[in-house]
Protein backbone atom coordinates (compact mmCIF):
# COMPACT_ATOMS: atom_id res chain seq x y z
CA UNK A 1 0.00 0.00 0.00
CA UNK A 2 2.81 2.44 0.92
CA UNK A 3 4.62 1.81 -2.36
CA UNK A 4 1.40 2.59 -4.28
CA UNK A 5 1.13 5.93 -2.48
CA UNK A 6 4.75 6.76 -3.31
CA UNK A 7 4.29 5.76 -6.95
CA UNK A 8 1.10 7.81 -7.20
CA UNK A 9 2.86 10.81 -5.68
CA UNK A 10 5.78 10.40 -8.07
CA UNK A 11 3.36 10.28 -10.99
CA UNK A 12 1.61 13.42 -9.75
CA UNK A 13 4.95 15.22 -9.41
CA UNK A 14 5.84 14.26 -12.97
CA UNK A 15 2.37 15.10 -14.35
CA UNK A 16 2.36 18.52 -12.69
CA UNK A 17 5.74 19.36 -14.18
CA UNK A 18 7.37 19.56 -10.77
CA UNK A 19 9.94 16.92 -11.67
CA UNK A 20 12.14 19.42 -13.51
CA UNK A 21 11.74 22.03 -10.78
CA UNK A 22 12.49 19.72 -7.88
CA UNK A 23 15.11 17.50 -9.60
CA UNK A 24 13.75 14.45 -7.81
CA UNK A 25 14.69 10.89 -8.59
CA UNK A 26 13.33 7.64 -7.27
CA UNK A 27 15.69 4.83 -6.38
CA UNK A 28 13.68 1.61 -6.68
CA UNK A 29 16.59 -0.56 -5.56
CA UNK A 30 17.23 1.19 -2.25
CA UNK A 31 14.26 3.20 -1.04
CA UNK A 32 11.09 4.87 -2.25
CA UNK A 33 12.40 8.04 -0.58
CA UNK A 34 13.11 10.87 -3.08
CA UNK A 35 16.61 12.30 -3.26
CA UNK A 36 17.82 15.47 -4.92
CA UNK A 37 20.21 14.92 -7.78
CA UNK A 38 23.52 16.72 -7.93
CA UNK A 39 23.83 16.55 -11.69
CA UNK A 40 25.50 19.69 -13.07
CA UNK A 41 23.28 19.54 -16.16
CA UNK A 42 20.10 19.80 -14.06
CA UNK A 43 21.15 22.82 -12.03
CA UNK A 44 21.64 26.34 -13.38
CA UNK A 45 25.26 27.39 -13.35
CA UNK A 46 25.89 30.50 -11.30
CA UNK A 47 28.48 32.86 -12.69
CA UNK A 48 31.90 32.03 -11.27
CA UNK A 49 30.61 29.20 -9.06
CA UNK A 50 30.21 26.37 -11.59
CA UNK A 51 33.50 24.76 -10.54
CA UNK A 52 33.40 22.47 -7.49
CA UNK A 53 35.56 23.54 -4.55
CA UNK A 54 39.14 22.32 -4.37
CA UNK A 55 40.03 20.01 -1.43
CA UNK A 56 41.92 22.94 0.17
CA UNK A 57 38.58 24.75 0.40
CA UNK A 58 36.84 21.84 2.15
CA UNK A 59 36.91 21.72 5.95
CA UNK A 60 35.44 18.77 7.83
CA UNK A 61 35.14 16.83 11.08
CA UNK A 62 35.86 13.10 10.79
CA UNK A 63 34.29 10.50 13.09
CA UNK A 64 34.93 6.78 13.37
CA UNK A 65 31.64 4.86 13.54
CA UNK A 66 33.39 1.47 13.42
CA UNK A 67 35.15 -0.76 15.94
CA UNK A 68 38.49 -0.27 14.14
CA UNK A 69 40.83 1.65 16.45
CA UNK A 70 42.48 4.75 14.96
CA UNK A 71 40.47 4.69 11.73
CA UNK A 72 39.48 8.38 11.86
CA UNK A 73 43.08 9.39 12.48
CA UNK A 74 44.51 7.32 9.62
CA UNK A 75 41.79 8.37 7.16
CA UNK A 76 42.21 11.98 8.29
CA UNK A 77 45.92 11.86 7.55
CA UNK A 78 45.24 10.69 4.00
CA UNK A 79 42.58 13.39 3.47
CA UNK A 80 44.97 16.06 4.76
CA UNK A 81 47.57 14.70 2.35
CA UNK A 82 45.08 15.30 -0.47
CA UNK A 83 44.58 18.90 0.68
CA UNK A 84 41.43 18.69 2.80
CA UNK A 85 41.25 20.59 6.09
CA UNK A 86 40.40 18.11 8.85
CA UNK A 87 39.35 20.14 11.91
CA UNK A 88 38.87 17.16 14.19
CA UNK A 89 39.00 13.37 14.42
CA UNK A 90 37.19 11.33 17.01
CA UNK A 91 34.96 8.35 17.62
CA UNK A 92 31.31 8.71 16.65
CA UNK A 93 28.83 8.74 19.55
CA UNK A 94 27.29 5.54 18.13
CA UNK A 95 28.36 2.80 15.74
CA UNK A 96 27.32 3.27 12.12
CA UNK A 97 26.37 0.07 10.35
CA UNK A 98 26.86 0.05 6.59
CA UNK A 99 27.81 3.00 4.40
CA UNK A 100 29.70 6.03 5.64
CA UNK A 101 27.82 9.34 5.71
CA UNK A 102 28.81 12.85 4.72
CA UNK A 103 26.39 15.16 6.54
CA UNK A 104 26.39 18.75 5.39
CA UNK A 105 24.80 22.00 6.47
CA UNK A 106 23.20 24.65 4.29
CA UNK A 107 25.43 25.83 1.46
CA UNK A 108 27.84 22.90 1.74
CA UNK A 109 26.43 20.50 -0.88
CA UNK A 110 29.21 21.22 -3.44
CA UNK A 111 31.89 20.52 -0.81
CA UNK A 112 30.01 17.41 0.36
CA UNK A 113 29.90 16.16 -3.22
CA UNK A 114 33.67 16.62 -3.60
CA UNK A 115 34.25 14.82 -0.30
CA UNK A 116 31.75 12.10 -1.28
CA UNK A 117 33.92 11.22 -4.28
CA UNK A 118 36.80 10.44 -1.92
CA UNK A 119 34.84 8.42 0.67
CA UNK A 120 33.87 5.39 -1.40
CA UNK A 121 30.22 4.39 -1.00
CA UNK A 122 29.35 7.37 1.20
CA UNK A 123 25.80 8.68 1.42
CA UNK A 124 25.35 12.45 1.37
CA UNK A 125 22.88 13.64 4.00
CA UNK A 126 21.54 17.20 4.07
CA UNK A 127 20.95 18.64 7.55
CA UNK A 128 19.24 22.02 7.47
CA UNK A 129 19.84 22.43 11.22
CA UNK A 130 23.62 21.96 10.97
CA UNK A 131 25.78 25.10 10.94
CA UNK A 132 26.02 26.76 7.53
CA UNK A 133 28.82 25.26 5.46
CA UNK A 134 29.58 22.45 7.92
CA UNK A 135 30.69 18.94 6.92
CA UNK A 136 30.81 15.85 9.13
CA UNK A 137 31.96 12.45 7.91
CA UNK A 138 31.08 9.35 9.90
CA UNK A 139 32.94 6.28 8.70
CA UNK A 140 30.57 3.32 8.73
CA UNK A 141 31.26 -0.39 9.08
CA UNK A 142 31.17 -0.68 5.28
CA UNK A 143 34.15 1.68 4.86
CA UNK A 144 37.14 -0.08 3.31
CA UNK A 145 39.29 2.67 1.84
CA UNK A 146 39.34 6.10 0.26
CA UNK A 147 39.22 6.50 -3.49
CA UNK A 148 42.42 7.01 -5.46
CA UNK A 149 42.97 10.36 -7.19
CA UNK A 150 42.23 8.63 -10.52
CA UNK A 151 38.91 7.28 -9.17
CA UNK A 152 37.98 10.73 -7.87
CA UNK A 153 38.77 12.34 -11.24
CA UNK A 154 36.64 9.74 -13.03
CA UNK A 155 33.74 10.17 -10.57
CA UNK A 156 33.87 13.97 -10.86
CA UNK A 157 33.77 13.72 -14.67
CA UNK A 158 30.72 11.43 -14.69
CA UNK A 159 27.56 13.24 -13.46
CA UNK A 160 25.74 9.92 -13.03
CA UNK A 161 28.43 8.85 -10.54
CA UNK A 162 27.93 11.95 -8.39
CA UNK A 163 26.75 10.94 -4.91
CA UNK A 164 23.12 11.92 -4.42
CA UNK A 165 22.12 13.76 -1.26
CA UNK A 166 19.70 11.95 0.99
CA UNK A 167 17.01 13.95 2.73
CA UNK A 168 17.55 13.64 6.47
CA UNK A 169 13.88 12.86 7.01
CA UNK A 170 14.07 9.69 4.92
CA UNK A 171 14.83 6.36 6.57
CA UNK A 172 18.27 4.95 5.81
Amino acid sequence: MGLLVVLAAAGAVYQLGLYDKLHLTMSPTTSPCPTATASPSSQPAATGTAQPPKPQQVSLVLLNGTSRNGLAKSVGEVLVGQGFVVRGESNAPAALSGASTVTYGPGAQPAATVLGHWVLGARLVANSKAPRGSLRVVLGSGFRRLATPAQVAAAAAAPSATPSPTASACPA
